[in-house]
């Protein structure tokens, strides 16, 4: 399974995106992963697009459409939870709150990669077994 941050859904999904490159890449990967059947979220990934598409003024319409599109691929949480609070206890993480949950469900998956275009995941690599790929 390969499991995606919520940014690579906004790069494919938004309809004014600051890198054109990146957004390529993130269509690019949502197809290779559907294709594959590969592709998991979580509902953490619908409320974040959610939030993000709204504030950057896209249409009530294009976010149903693709809440839509994205509720096709969801796995529960269930104890997901867990997981994410140990990171933050362990590490004090809590400031990394979202993507620490983002981790803790791609190894409840056994996900084998967690892809993103966020940086700040490299704090992540070295306390998992999931390949973060940062782009």
């Amino acid at each position: 399974m390969i499991y995606f941050d919520t940014n690579i859904y906004l790069y494919a999904f938004l309809s004014k995106v600051d890198d054109e490159t990146q957004q390529a890449k993130s269509i690019n990967l949502l197809h290779n992963a559907i294709e594959n059947k590969m592709l998991i979220t979580s509902e953490i990934n619908l409320y974040e697009y959610a939030f993000i598409a709204k504030k950057q003024k896209e249409s009530q319409e294009d976010i149903e459409k693709y809440l839509n599109f994205m509720r096709k691929f969801i796995k529960p949480s269930n104890d997901v939870y867990q997981r994410a609070l140990e990171i933050m206890k362990q590490k004090d993480f809590y400031r990394h709150s979202f993507d620490v949950f983002h981790l803790a469900f791609a190894e409840y998956y056994i996900s084998k990669q967690l892809v993103t275009f966020d940086k700040g995941f490299k704090k992540l690599q070295n306390i998992t077994e999931v390949e973060i790929i940062i782009l």
